[in-house]
């Protein structure tokens, strides 16, 4: 019961040690707590853990990658963001989620549609609808393409598929704003900026707003959205006073994007470290495993040479009253009585056992039992036989069985 308790207590130590080291979700979750608590430098620390963690978490870890590349989006690093949604994407190619990774390459396809690079961003589009075409993956690739449009000067294509869209959203709306400002329809691109202004306090948006205001005519309905505007003034200004926390986020993102390019072809020894530990622990157990059994065996061999050596060893054991007998033996012997007990072997049977586990020849059996040696060995016979072994293997098993745990 000891060694059970032992090697237990080894196990729950191994487990305890493994379930108590951070994972790659834990981190995931604490980096969106941070971010929606406004604070980036911390959320991207946290965020940075995530991809670093050596495990298959890869969906959390594709999550992470996303939300940095959201933040450098924000911060109008669209072509650190791109990276780090290509990022994603591998990530969740890894966890085969086809959903997510529609969704990353639509991301991706928008980060080129900012910066100008429409066919690209069209071929990335075309590759998202071929992986999975869910009705939202095909509503947000809308919102890609309209974009590209845009940034291609594309006016027209750009209220073409914003119209196409079963959805109204805020980045729609803005989107029709800055089209019917470019081709001079100011009280069309009013309306849409008052729409924006009306149900977003996203303030991406209301810099764009502003943007499309020193455009129009300053008429009634222009003073009514610049109001409307103003009215979320302490948005922006939140946003301008985290500015510089923003960049420093911004550049860990850089940095961790470059570290893991970096340390990528040595990953095997990373994951080396890893393994070392669990192959040292293992080894320790079983050499526990080994020492604690060997400690038991010499245990129960120096109790049987105790009993070999003793003058009268009917007298030493209680041979004649059986309850005795089974008391001394289960005390000295391992608990062996009970042990063949529970094997369903019988009394006459148990005694020969004894015997045999103490190690007495032949001669030294029928002087005890008072019986023909003939009668002995076929009765060890019997015995080996419903155990399962050879008569040879008799001790061996005996052995065993005293060593085993009750």
């Amino acid at each position: 019961m000891i060694r059970t308790y032992k090697i237990l207590w080894l196990i729950c130590a191994v487990g305890w040690v493994a379930c108590s080291s951070p994972t790659a979700e834990s981190y995931y979750r604490q980096g969106r707590e941070l971010r929606e608590a406004d604070d980036p430098v911390a959320a991207m620390n946290a965020f940075i853990a995530a991809t670093r963690i050596h495990s298959r978490e890869y969906t959390y870890k594709a999550r992470s990658w996303s939300n940095m590349a959201t933040m450098c989006r924000i911060g109008e690093r669209h072509d650190l963001a791109y990276a780090l949604y290509e990022k994603s994407l591998e990530q969740f190619a890894s966890a085969k989620d086809t959903l997510a990774q529609a969704y990353a390459l639509n991301n991706m396809a928008w980060e080129q549609a900012v910066q100008g690079n429409k066919d690209a961003a069209t071929s990335l589009i075309d590759a998202a609808l071929g992986l999975c075409a869910d009705t939202v993956v095909q509503h947000k690739v809308l919102e890609s393409r309209a974009a590209a449009c845009l940034y291609a000067e594309e006016y027209d294509s750009v209220l073409y598929y914003t119209n196409l869209s079963p959805f109204s959203t805020p980045y729609f709306d803005i989107l029709q704003a800055q089209a019917y400002t470019f081709l001079g329809n100011n009280d069309s691109a009013l309306f849409y900026a008052k729409r924006v202004v009306t149900e977003t306090d996203n303030p991406r948006y209301l810099d764009d707003v502003y943007y499309i205001l020193t455009y129009c005519d300053s008429t009634t309905q222009a003073n009514e959205v610049r109001a409307l505007a103003a009215t979320r003034t302490d948005i922006q200004m939140d946003l301008e006073r985290n500015s510089a926390e923003w960049i420093e986020a911004m550049l860990l993102a850089q940095n961790a994007l470059e570290s893991y390019k970096e340390s990528a072809p040595h990953r095997w020894y990373i994951v080396t470290l890893y393994i070392l530990p669990i192959v040292l622990i293992t080894l320790l157990v079983s050499l526990a495993v080994i020492a604690d059994r060997r400690k038991q065996t010499n245990a129960l061999e120096q109790q049987c040479l105790a009993l070999r050596k003793c003058a009268d060893i009917r007298e030493e054991l209680q041979w004649n009253d059986y309850s005795q007998f089974r008391a001394v033996c289960n005390e000295r012997l391992s608990s062996i009585v009970t042990k063949l007990e529970q094997k369903g072997l019988s009394e006459r049977e148990i005694r020969i056992c004894v015997l045999v586990l103490i190690g007495l020849s032949y001669a030294q059996m029928a002087e005890v039992l008072y019986r023909a040696e003939s009668g002995i060995g076929k009765d060890k016979y019997l015995i080996a036989k419903r155990l399962g072994v050879s008569v040879k293997d008799l001790q061996d098993t005996l052995i065993h069985i005293a060593n085993e745990n009750a």
